[in-house]
């Protein structure tokens, strides 16, 4: 692995392969191509991120609410590409200009590519809710884990100091809005952790209120019924209340405004309310969707642009068995990414590409630490197997960017933590 911090300039009588972020897409593609291509010196590999690490949202919810373990979530990039024929070029895409070939980084360096890979994935989508931006946390990188716990510590300061049981009982009162994967296992992680370190604290968990709070009628619409019905159970049965059918109309420092017209105590808010495509992407002479995501064609490249290719969150791929547009999932990506550099190599090689053809596999949501639910192929999974499962998907992605080496590291990391 090289590193180039700021500019991106180059070998230009070397094809380049100008990948363009660093998530699961971005570098599952940038590892696969880079061991198709060890040994050769025409093509260059070209990763353009602004962060050193790439993060597993997924299991912030164990950095946000348990000990401080942030390296859990976080892959660094010069481990990945230690031994590989990637250079890593630390800025951030400003504009891209497919008709001259060219993508503009940070402060306006023009660097050209042979083939161009869009993988600039998602922000998060946060609603025009009065006081909403202003008191609630997203929960989008290890810093907002980070951020979410320090809240959770400063709550439980406050409430010691504060002889009112009403009193410590408003500020020991934690919501998290939104219903999806990212909210129910923050909900998940909240309802089974934060008892114990109350405890710790000397603080009564009977003191404590946790809830989750969805507009659709239902939480984890993407699941199966049975499986929602179980998620909901469990975090009943671990002591939250689960709103859903009410939309949220405004949030202050101290509680949550719901569209019925109540009114409940919420000191430490959380917004998991999804995400939305890169917004720079239709600024950048794609066709895009009425999401914003660049729409692709069978082979995952943009049409009218036959050497950009568009792959992970901000990617529109319509499923040919479906015709509906993949979901935004870490699994679609790191199944995009390896088939496009198998695509480049192709056309390196001067062999023709293939059509790319999504599977879903299965997926599975953690409700608290040891316990998830989920389903895989035909069958659904409930409990610790739906957890071992949901374990085992991140030692085939670190196998795949990363080797055996890799996997073992961080599979015993996990074990050694008790998950």
């Amino acid at each position: 692995m090289k590193t180039q911090t700021g500019t991106c300039a180059g070998d230009a009588d070397t094809r380049r392969v100008l990948i363009a972020g660093g998530g699961y897409a971005g570098t599952s593609c940038a590892v696969a191509l880079a061991r198709m291509l060890r040994g050769r010196e025409d093509v260059e590999i070209l990763l353009v991120e602004p962060d050193p690490c790439q993060q597993a949202l997924s299991e912030l919810d164990l950095v946000a609410v348990g000990p401080p373990r942030p390296q859990f979530c976080e892959l660094w990039h010069p481990t990945v590409f230690r031994d590989l024929p990637v250079t890593v070029c630390y800025n951030r895409v400003d504009h891209i200009d497919p008709a001259r070939h060219i993508v503009r980084i940070g402060d306006g360096e023009e660097v050209p590519y042979w083939r161009l890979v869009v993988a600039t994935g998602a922000i998060p989508f946060i609603p025009d809710v009065p006081g909403l931006i202003d008191n609630a946390v997203t929960m989008w990188s290890v810093e907002d884990a980070q951020e979410l716990q320090q809240r959770v510590d400063r709550a439980f300061k406050a409430a010691a100091r504060i002889a009112s049981a009403e009193e410590r009982r408003r500020i020991l009162s934690f919501a998290v809005i939104g219903g999806g994967a990212t909210g129910v296992e923050i909900m998940g992680t909240m309802s089974q952790m934060l008892p114990r370190r109350m405890e710790e604290h000397g603080l009564l968990p009977e003191e404590l209120s946790v809830m989750l709070i969805e507009g659709r009628a239902q939480i984890l619409y993407d699941l199966p019924d049975k499986q929602r019905d179980r998620a909901v159970q469990r975090l009943e049965k671990m002591g939250a209340e689960v709103i859903t059918g009410e939309m949220v109309e405004w949030v202050d420092d101290r509680s949550i405004r719901l569209s019925s017209g109540r009114t409940v105590d919420a000191s430490v808010v959380v917004f998991c309310g999804g995400a939305h495509a890169d917004p720079h992407a239709t600024g950048w002479d794609f066709e895009t969707d009425n999401a914003g995501r660049i729409i692709v064609g069978e082979e995952l490249k943009a049409p009218g642009f036959d050497d950009v290719y568009v792959i992970g969150d901000v990617s529109s791929f319509r499923n040919p068995k479906t015709n509906n547009v993949l979901p935004m999932l870490a699994q679609m990506a790191i199944q995009e990414g390896p088939h496009t550099a198998k695509n480049i190599y192709a056309e390196i090689e001067g062999q023709p590409t293939s059509s790319f053809t999504p599977h879903m596999r299965g997926e599975f949501v953690s409700v608290g630490p040891r316990w998830g639910v989920g389903w895989m192929y035909s069958f659904n999974l409930t409990g610790f197997p739906a957890i071992v499962m949901k374990r085992i998907t991140y030692v085939k992605y670190w196998f795949q960017v990363g080797g055996i080496s890799l996997a073992w590291k961080r599979t015993w990391e996990m074990l050694s933590m008790g998950w």
